[in-house]
């Protein structure tokens, strides 16, 4: 389908017209700058119809918040949702300084929820307010995207994009979860506007602001830092061509300056903390791992049980403690990777090309499926990625040639994938291009409009030609992963959040549903063993455990509960401290494991046995960070134990006997 440009009037960009009033139109390619509208509109027109998306946006957000009310998740979130919670809650009792914990990720959605807890109190009317919020955003990202289509081509377009973003249902589902998906969105297309005002008056103000906006999302995406890539090079290439080095100097120097400015107090504070340079946050070099690995399958994260458990000692028993050390390492794994296995990397890399433009919404929380199963809106929008994103490619193959401000869409679209493809997929992750997806394609509905308008039947059977195969490869499952992904996990995150409302029955049903779906997960049977274990039903708690042991030999914190569950019944403990030793053979540095068997050992009257346990872990103390939260209270019940086995007559290590002294070292 070929677009023919329409021809426009070249009108200059100095005064101060009624037509600059409004969002700008599309770029003239003749001027090389985005240009006025060719035909003067009253100032009015815009703003009811940038009114009129965001009402259409707002409708169904709003019943969405009413219909999520009833989800046990809305006011007991699990995973990051919890972990960002929890976070708030520390920056909030600490004056906004945190702990090393809050290192974890970036901060600013952490900070968006200790406002919420500062103004509404910790409980569920922050965490209401919170999702409030984020969907009135989700609302203002659509009239943004109508903005967005307006200036680069025309009014027709700001119309369709709007519209397109109002109604994608999956926008509505991820801005209602507890994470940073709308304010990352937010963020990321109000920085494109500025961008393009900043391209089309290239004045130091603008790129000043321009970089201070791309410094706020980097607080909450590091990864789209890679944005600023793309500015320098507009700077380079289209704004300061052929005027000397001077000026480009100038406006890149703004640029910058207003992109550390953010990000100076977060690296000031991140210092304080870890007595080393931590520009945002401690997880890259382990992001960057999870996608680029000989196991990796390009959209799974580390989730919290096992896996995250082998991870964690992985990096112990390489000698790397604290932060900054633990993150280094994975990223020299990372790399390792790409040096060794060159090959594999890459065919990795276009398998998560493929999986960002898939259909399917790939989860790494509470899935997109069960939203909707769970939500009639949810249902009803009836936009989803599948319809979206074919249109969107077309149209970048179509438009982006349109004009520079055309261009600069594509090139952010381009840009964006890529900030995600070096680490790994999911649904959430491509969310902040999808206000550019939807221009595009508003771009392609306009044209194909426009030619059943002209008749042009030739190019409007070619252009859905294209569009049918674009949709055929984006619909497509050459992985297979949706069969595999991560929807079966949806009801031990249900259960997750049952048991952290004390709903223990509901809990167990639905720990049992995840066992019957995926027979092989190891963490549902081994919360499911725990719950049992707390509801005084200790047979079938021994055999779930059992059971995860089963799946999971090297599950060393399972092997502690099981220990735990045998001395509290007074069952024999030969199975347990057998189980513990195969655990801690793959496990050697698993502090707590180290710590129970000392402890069966004291119980069954062992004592040379327990010495060897204890002497075990010296070690491991040696290697660990003592300041770290994550093994503050494995470090306490160890000294408990070593007094219980000092009381037993044990001949207990020097570095076990200063309880004290080392309590005051992890404090």
């Amino acid at each position: 389908m070929r677009i023919r440009p329409r021809r426009r009037k070249k009108v200059a960009l100095s005064g101060d017209s009624d037509e600059m009033s409004a969002p700008s139109p599309p770029q003239s390619e003749a001027s090389g700058v985005l240009a006025p509208p060719t035909t003067r509109q009253p100032v009015g027109d815009w703003r009811l119809e940038i009114a009129g998306v965001v009402v259409l946006a707002l409708v169904p957000r709003i019943i969405y918040l009413m219909q999520i009310q009833r989800w046990p998740l809305f006011y007991q979130p699990v995973l990051d949702s919890r972990t960002q919670y929890k976070w708030a809650t520390i920056l909030l009792h600490t004056s906004g300084i945190g702990n090393r914990e809050v290192l974890a990720k970036a901060p600013l959605y952490s900070y968006f929820l200790a406002f919420h807890q500062w103004v509404f109190v910790e409980g569920p009317e922050s965490l209401f307010a919170a999702r409030l919020l984020q969907l009135l955003l989700g609302a203002a990202i659509c009239g943004l995207t109508y903005l967005l289509g307006r200036r680069v081509f025309g009014r027709p377009v700001g119309l369709a994009a709007g519209v397109l973003a109002a109604l994608y249902s999956p926008a509505v589902y991820r801005e209602g979860q507890l994470l940073d998906t709308a304010i990352a969105t937010f963020l990321a297309v109000t920085f494109l506007l500025v961008l393009l005002r900043a391209v089309e008056r290239p004045t130091r103000g603008a790129w000043f602001g321009a970089g201070l906006l791309l410094g706020v999302l980097a607080l909450t995406r590091p990864n789209l830092l890679l944005l600023a890539v793309l500015a320098l090079a507009v700077i380079t290439a289209w704004v300061t061509r052929g005027e000397g080095a001077k000026r480009w100097v100038a406006l890149a120097g703004v640029f910058l300056l207003g992109l550390v400015l953010p990000i100076i107090p977060i690296t000031a504070r991140n210092y304080l903390l870890m007595r080393g340079f931590v520009p945002i946050s401690a997880t890259g070099g382990i992001n960057l791992y999870t996608g680029n690995n000989p196991n990796a399958d390009g959209y799974s994260p580390i989730p919290s049980g096992i896996a995250w458990e082998r991870t964690w000692y992985q990096a112990i028993r390489a000698g790397r403690t604290g932060g900054r050390a633990q993150d280094a390492y994975w990223r020299e794994q990372a790399f390792r990777f790409w040096r060794e296995r060159p090959a594999q990397a890459l065919a990795l890399l276009v398998k998560k090309v493929y999986l960002y433009w898939n259909a399917y919404e790939i989860p790494n929380n509470v899935s997109y499926e069960w939203g909707r199963a769970h939500s009639s809106v949810l249902r009803m929008l009836p936009l989803t990625f599948a319809v979206i994103a074919p249109l969107g490619l077309l149209g970048i193959a179509l438009g982006a040639r349109r004009s520079r401000a055309a261009w600069l869409l594509a090139l952010f679209v381009l840009t964006q994938m890529a900030a995600v493809v070096v680490f790994f997929v999911c649904g959430r992750y491509r969310m902040p291009a999808l206000p550019v997806v939807c221009v595009f394609a508003g771009f392609v509905l306009a044209e194909l409009g426009r030619l059943v308008r002209e008749r042009g039947w030739n190019r409007l059977a070619l252009g859905l030609v294209g569009l049918a195969a674009i949709a055929v490869f984006v619909n497509s499952d050459a992985y297979g992963v949706r069969r595999i992904s991560g929807a079966n996990r949806d009801s031990y995150y249900l259960g997750q959040s049952y048991l952290l409302a004390q709903d223990y029955e509901k809990a167990k049903d639905a720990f049992r549903g995840a066992v019957q779906r995926h027979p092989r997960d190891a963490d549902a049977y081994a919360l499911l063993g725990q719950l049992e274990a707390t509801t005084d039903e200790p047979k079938a708690a021994a055999e779930h455990l059992a059971q995860a042991l089963t799946i999971a030999p090297d599950y060393t914190t399972t092997a502690v509960k099981l220990a735990a569950l045998h001395l509290e019944r007074g069952w024999p403990l030969e199975e347990p401290e057998r189980q513990l030793r195969r655990a801690l053979e793959a496990q050697p540095t698993h502090l707590p494991g180290l710590t129970a068997l000392a402890r069966l050992n004291v119980r069954q009257g062992d004592l040379d046995q327990a010495r060897r346990s204890l002497e075990a872990a010296v070690p491991v103390l040696r290697r660990i960070s003592l300041t770290d939260t994550r093994v503050a209270s494995a470090v306490a019940e160890l000294l408990a134990v070593a007094r219980e086995a000092r009381d037993a007559g044990v001949e207990v290590p020097a570095e076990l006997s200063g309880g004290a002294d080392v309590s005051r070292r992890i404090n």
